[in-house]
């Protein structure tokens, strides 16, 4: 059920996050999440759960024929907006009500946009549920707003903590390194190679070097016919920084310094593509779906791919694909980088049953249930042990790729104010690709931004 929280929080700081909080990984990071709105109806209540599905003030509430009779347990509530992958959450929750009578867990599907106004009000209102899920860029801006509470204590000792890969787990904590909440989730950015343009172009292989990546973008650029080396995203969104992020770390760089010789480097050969090219200017105007379909057009000899459009590749586009592709990991630079997308739950601020939340995220994210969840809704596991117990991200080379990469993919941030971060960089990623600045400009107009963010609250730098 919900609870009050008690907080002190400045309506100002709600407004700035009503405001300026982008999604992350639904439409803007990497998910196929849809963002569909569920109708609002009656008051939810605490024996409404095992009457059939009910429409609640927020959204839909599971039927105990999907998640167990009540066991007994004081009721909790779970709010998420996963659409097609409801089932599959539902099959976790189910498992443990069955399994144990602390607690009854009562999933309730909200859609994504209401789901971010309503822990942005609740972080003032308190009215919060006791789990909520979050995505991962966004978690830390809801930690300091008081969404979140502080669970360390309740994953202090658990072994398992180091199975989690760096980048999904540091999306969990704040600066000091206090963990809200456990990654559910993930999926990360590779290069797409269309390899009938690049082997007529004379290249027998996937590029893996940046030195590499450009040749292949001047040999299969056809300006002609319309086809470009390369597609990105480069939108004036959260979509935009995703994809930019791991061309900065490639460089060598990181957020805490974009004015770097490093930044400028990456912003350079970005910047660099359009000039000569190599790459349309309406990466601007793309997200990643707008660049994936100039892909599919045949319009671009590689792409920079997420996880997720590996289900589209084999459904809505399997007879579009007429050529050989492949999937290999973003080119290296200075150093190999890529960027996490993915969803987290964590604990809310107010719930009278912390310690018993924490205990079902970690049941939830155990090895087993990670691989289990994982493979049904076609994600990447945020722990390594998980991927040695199914071969669905080995014996599919595409998926390897992916699944390789998450030993050197970076989280975004994180930081509380990583939207307003996160608006810097693509706004100097954009004024660099239209050539209203050089690189160097670009990027200095963005550290004046995020120089005071992280003055007042730093960033741990991940390498």
């Amino acid at each position: 059920m919900k609870r009050k929280v008690v907080k002190t929080l400045a309506l100002t700081m709600t407004s700035a996050m009503v405001l300026t909080m982008t999604a992350g990984c639904g439409s803007s990071g990497g998910s196929d999440t849809k963002n569909d709105s569920t109708d609002t109806g009656t008051e939810d209540t605490a024996d409404d759960a095992d009457t059939g599905s009910t429409e609640t003030e927020t959204g839909t509430k599971a039927t105990a024929a999907d998640i167990g009779e009540p066991n007994g347990g004081k009721e909790v509530t779970l709010w998420h907006y996963f659409e097609h992958e409801a089932d599959a959450l539902n099959a976790v929750v189910k498992k443990y009500n069955e399994e144990q009578s602390d607690i009854y867990i009562v999933p309730t599907f909200v859609s994504r946009d209401e789901l971010m106004k309503q822990y942005t009000i609740g972080a003032v209102s308190g009215e919060l549920p006791d789990i909520g899920m979050v995505d991962s860029p966004d978690m830390a801006s809801y930690i300091s707003l008081g969404v979140f509470a502080d669970i360390t204590e309740y994953l202090e000792g658990w072994s398992d903590l180091d199975q989690f890969y760096e980048g999904p787990l540091s999306s969990c904590m704040d600066a000091d390194g206090k963990y809200y909440g456990l990654p559910n989730n993930s999926n990360c950015l590779a290069l797409l190679c269309n390899m009938d343009l690049l082997k007529a172009a004379g290249i027998e292989n996937p590029p893996t070097t940046w030195d590499e990546f450009k040749e292949a973008c001047e040999k299969t650029t056809d300006e002609a016919n319309g086809v470009y080396g390369f597609a990105m995203s480069a939108i004036a969104n959260e979509e935009g920084t995703f994809q930019f992020i791991p061309w900065l770390y490639g460089a060598g760089a990181d957020i805490t310094d974009v004015s770097s010789d490093k930044a400028v480097n990456a912003l350079t050969f970005l910047s660099d593509l359009v000039k000569d090219g190599y790459m349309s200017k309406e990466a601007v105007n793309w997200g990643q779906g707008d660049a994936y379909n100039a892909w599919i057009a045949g319009k671009a000899a590689m792409l920079e791919s997420g996880t997720w459009q590996i289900a589209t590749l084999d459904t809505d586009n399997k007879d579009d694909v007429t050529w050989e592709y492949k999937y290999t990991p973003m080119p290296k630079g200075e150093q190999q980088a890529t960027v996490i997308g993915g969803e987290n739950f964590g604990v809310c601020s107010g719930s009278e049953n912390v310690e018993e939340c924490a205990e079902f995220l970690k049941y939830m994210q155990s090895a087993q249930n990670t691989a289990d969840w994982c493979e049904i809704a076609g994600k990447l596991p945020v722990r390594a042990d998980a991927v040695e117990l199914k071969d669905f991200w080995t014996a599919d080379e595409r998926y390897k790729v992916f699944n390789d990469s998450m030993e050197f993919a970076v989280a975004r941030g994180p930081h509380e104010s990583w939207p307003t971060i996160s608006e810097a960089l693509y706004k100097a990623e954009q004024a660099a690709l239209l050539g209203d600045k050089d690189p160097a400009e670009a990027l200095k107009e963005a550290q004046a931004t995020i120089s005071p963010i992280l003055e007042e609250t730093p960033i741990a730098v991940q390498k």
